[in-house]
């Protein structure tokens, strides 16, 4: 068993959203199973919230956020600086006491994320759990390490400044040696894409709803319709709250409205005014009620509508309406789209559109049959989405990061990951060749294979263009059995989880004395050495590229094949077609080739 302290800004039941009821749920669910707990979180009181419950285990409410009357607040420098060496203090303090074996890391918008650097400083395993993009806007809600990050300039004078200012200035690397559970695939290629920093290990941990409190219910047929909507959410117009109302507006007088959501008094004021000025405000209802009573909420209405503009990280309401058998209406933006399948679990349209809610909303209430087919396929994805399975996903990451194993973190296979079945991977077969080869040729790393030619860059293209040739699909390894006079791996080597398993599948395709073709980005090329000295300028460690795990040098790509080939050419490949990027190519004599944009090499299997 661990010793857990958990760290984040809002705690229910001072909430707003998904995100804090989820970190809730899974302590409590880790308190359970026999792990010590203790959370520490902000001072925060959100207003309506009930009094504080009992809790099983301990929950600090210390931290000051930089947050004020709903909206960021950026206080003086002495206020800053007192600021955070309070949270500084509460912190050290806890952790003395406890001696936590991990630190749990939710949502820490607006709150000082210099914690985070004295908790790597005094070597506590941290472990991430992010359930929406505040890796890429966190230092923007953090006065404090806003002002001492965006150079070198000023990180230098953070790391002198600190040692008199008795709190840590300058942000470490978050993703050195932390494990990142992202919530959905969305979640964490944003955070790859966009957020300053690498994370090595980034499983993805898919929340799951209380099946005590949406418990599986009689599964009986859909009720009458009744034109009873529903909206379960925080107010705020990034959520489609303005879309809804103007729907609203064009459904027939006997449609209502209802608003179980929490949000600001001013957002509250502005929708009922919206409401007023379409003529809809006798038929829109905004309250707030406790958990308990959400499974009877979704239940008593025909259509949960879920309008989202903003993409959401995922977005559990939905499948909370599912459970409960209500129709679901939504946008599927974000990670929703994660678990949307439009006709058969819900109705999509598109986000910001009220012609289109409209039309979707009338369609439930015209055609009962596609009801049934919502509710049933609904009750599965529901069945999916178990909260006992996410807690036992984050039980084996957390205690894999407390007893430093992650290099050997394994999680199961989510329930959902079968539930859609997809096409089979095309098995390799013979075809002749009569020009460069004399035998079949496997091709890997292109757009779907149409009419026989394949699409390769220069000069693979002129050597290889207009050969027929089998698609190879390196995520299902190994290969059907078959030989290979030659073999094209385009773009892919690095976007494998076990890139030497992939160049050992090659070489046993291949025939004695046929060619393989690599080609993959130069991790040293000029393009990417110039945005690495730009990310180093604003303090970023990220490295990543869309759909890229790795890239490689020279070197490391002939150390990758030296086991299984013999490397018969290599051949730096250029920039593209423009004037410039020509002159550039051109350019590639010699030890040049060392910075080209991609490696070819050619090579034979070892005998």
């Amino acid at each position: 068993m661990a010793r857990i302290l958990t760290l984040t800004n809002w705690y229910p039941p001072h909430h707003f959203g998904g995100y804090e009821i989820e970190c809730y749920d899974v302590m409590h669910g880790l308190h359970e199973r026999g792990h010590d707990v203790q959370v520490l979180c902000s001072n925060q009181v959100v207003p309506g919230a009930p009094a504080d419950e009992t809790s099983p285990f301990a929950v600090h409410r210390r931290l000051a956020m930089y947050w004020r009357d709903g909206w960021p607040w950026r206080p003086t420098a002495r206020e800053q600086l007192a600021i955070e060496r309070s949270n500084q203090r509460d912190l050290q303090e806890l952790l003395d006491r406890f001696e936590p074996e991990v630190v749990s890391v939710w949502q820490l918008s607006a709150l000082s994320l210099n914690l985070l650097t004295t908790i790597q400083r005094r070597g506590i395993p941290m472990l991430y759990s992010i359930c929406d993009e505040w890796l890429t806007y966190g230092i923007g809600l953090d006065p404090w390490s806003r002002t001492w990050y965006p150079n070198p300039l000023r990180r230098g004078v953070g790391r002198l400044a600190q040692r008199f200012l008795g709190t840590p200035a300058v942000l470490s690397d978050l993703g050195n040696g932390g494990c990142f559970c992202f919530n959905s695939r969305f979640t964490r290629e944003v955070a790859r894409a966009a957020s300053p920093w690498g994370y090595p290990v980034d499983p993805i941990v898919y929340p799951g709803i209380d099946r005590t409190l949406f418990a599986p219910t009689a599964r009986a047929d859909p009720k009458p319709w009744g034109w009873r909507l529903l909206f379960v959410g925080r107010l705020d117009s990034r959520k489609g709250t303005d879309t809804l109302l103007r729907a609203l507006a064009k459904l027939p007088p006997e449609a209502t409205l209802t608003f179980v959501a929490r949000g600001e008094a001013s957002e509250k004021a502005r929708l009922e005014q919206l409401a007023a000025d379409l003529g809809v405000v006798d038929r829109v209802r905004i309250e707030s009620i406790s958990r308990a009573e959400l499974p009877d909420a979704y239940a008593s209405h025909d259509c949960f509508i879920f309008p989202s503009e903003w993409p959401e990280p995922f977005g559990m309401v939905p499948i909370e309406a599912m459970a409960c058998g209500t129709p679901v209406v939504a946008t599927g933006v974000g990670g929703s789209g994660e678990f949307s399948a439009d006709g058969v679990n819900c109705l999509l349209f598109t986000p910001g559109d009220e012609v289109a809610l409209a039309d979707a909303v009338t369609r439930l209430a015209t055609e009962p049959d596609l009801r049934a087919t919502l509710q049933a396929h609904g009750y599965v994805t529901a069945d999916h989405f178990d909260l006992a399975t996410t807690i036992a996903a984050y039980e084996i990451c957390h205690v894999a990061t407390a007893e430093r194993r992650l290099s050997t973190l394994r999680l199961p296979p989510h329930p959902s990951a079968g539930s859609v079945p997809e096409p089979p991977a095309p098995e390799p077969r013979a075809i002749d060749i009569t020009d460069r080869t004399d035998g079949p040729v496997l091709h890997i790393g292109t757009a779907p294979h149409e009419g026989g030619a394949i699409q390769l860059v220069s000069p693979v293209q002129r050597a290889w263009q207009g050969q027929p040739s089998v698609i190879g699909d390196p995520a299902n390894l190994p290969f059907a059995d078959a030989v290979f006079a030659g073999v094209v791996c385009q773009d892919t080597i690095g976007r494998v989880d076990d890139d030497r398993a992939l160049a050992k599948e090659l070489a046993r395709v291949t025939r004695p004395q046929g060619t393989v073709a690599l080609v993959t980005p130069n991790a040293h090329n000029a393009s990417r050495m110039r945005r690495r000295l730009h990310n180093w300028w604003r303090g970023w460690h990220n490295t990543y590229e869309p759909g890229q795990r790795r890239t490689y040098s020279w070197a490391e790509v002939e150390a990758l094949l030296a086991a299984d080939f013999v490397v018969t050419a290599r051949r730096p490949l250029g920039w593209g077609d423009s004037p410039r990027r020509r002159l550039a190519t051109k350019a590639l004599v010699g030890p040049l080739h060392e910075v080209s944009h991609s490696i070819l090499i050619e090579a034979t299997p070892k005998s």
